[in-house]
């Protein structure tokens, strides 16, 4: 999908830890009815929802205003820069209940929030500053065969089974998005990982991420012993 095509205006999922990023996919089980009406709206125009995180949380025990529910107060304020998706995937089941795939097409910034005319929130986006996603096929900074072997050593660590073989037809983009929407870093550290210019800091940032968890331990991608 081309910027000529990608709405200036969509919908706002705010999702605490949900990180979605150009080339991957997030599975979502939507339930509430404001983001099933947004679906539902999504799916009738141009499939298009914006992802984006709470720059404040809210994370307890409770499925009532939890943001990682999607059930936080609404007017929250947001950060600045999401991803655009579009739903790939879609099933109801017997309770109603909305499971989707959303595929992630490009990042944008906020330009500002709308008016509340429905019962999500919405936004006038742009996408200029990240023409680049979905084009970056090389991350000659970070050799691959670093980031993938200190990542397998990360899952070990943190006890994450993930066939790193089933990538292996991926792209140097696809890769490294992925695994940053996969690795179970916090929301502040996605974030940094979604503002992340090029894929190449992207990458860089992971394993300094990593390394900082694996040096806890006397592990580091490097091997060395501390």
């Amino acid at each position: 999908m081309t910027d000529k095509k990608l709405p200036t205006t969509i919908p706002l999922f705010p999702l605490t830890g949900a990180l979605l990023m150009p080339e991957g996919h997030l599975p979502l089980n939507i339930f509430e009815p404001r983001y099933k009406q947004m679906i539902e709206m999504a799916r009738e125009n141009d499939g298009i929802i914006g992802m984006i995180q709470p720059s404040s949380t809210n994370i307890s025990s409770s499925e009532q205003e939890n943001d990682l529910f999607g059930t936080a107060k609404r007017g929250r304020a947001l950060y600045n820069v999401g991803c655009a998706g579009i739903i790939s995937d879609f099933e109801e089941n017997a309770a109603g209940q909305y499971f989707i795939i959303l595929s992630g097409v490009r990042r944008f910034k906020i330009i500002r929030e709308l008016p509340m005319s429905q019962l999500f929130r919405e936004a006038e986006v742009n996408y200029l500053d990240y023409q680049h996603d979905g084009n970056e096929d090389d991350i000659k900074a970070v050799p691959k065969s670093r980031f993938l072997e200190t990542i397998n050593k990360y899952f070990k660590k943190t006890r994450i089974n993930v066939d790193l073989t089933s990538f292996e037809e991926f792209n140097d983009e696809e890769l490294i998005n992925s695994m940053a929407m996969n690795c179970p870093f916090d929301a502040a550290e996605k974030q940094l990982l979604i503002e992340s210019d090029r894929v190449n800091q992207r990458a860089e940032l992971m394993i300094k991420l990593m390394d900082f968890i694996l040096g806890q331990h006397n592990i580091s991608s490097e091997n060395n012993i501390h």
